[in-house]
């Protein structure tokens, strides 16, 4: 999940440029470019740290709310993902879709 919210972030960063775009003000149109910048810099930052230190995480981060409590054959209880792999896809491809479809369009009205 967390890899998910850093693809959030990333739309939110630019979401915030294409409002700082669409602003007349000058001085608040740069200022919401630049911390939309920022937000895509922390997102991009939080996506490397996640992914060099997943081993530390997966032990004690876990989404309760999608799991289920199963018994293994041993009788031990066990938490399962109770997400199917289409659901999991769609928490993927709907950020990065809107996030792509963002940045065309920031880029379409540099100019």
């Amino acid at each position: 999940m967390a890899r998910i919210d850093s693809l959030i972030l990333v739309m939110l960063g630019v979401a915030q440029m294409l409002i700082g775009n669409s602003v007349t003000l000058e001085f608040i149109g740069v200022l919401l470019q630049g911390t939309g910048g920022g937000t895509i810099v922390m997102a991009i930052y939080f996506l490397i740290f996640l992914s060099k230190h997943q081993k530390e995480f997966d032990g004690a981060y876990s989404k309760l709310e999608n799991t289920t409590l199963i018994r293994n054959e041993s009788g031990e209880l066990e938490f399962q993902d109770a997400n199917t792999v289409v659901t999991r896809v769609i928490w993927y491809v709907v950020p990065v879709g809107l996030t792509i479809l963002g940045m065309v369009v920031w880029l379409a009205n540099l100019g």
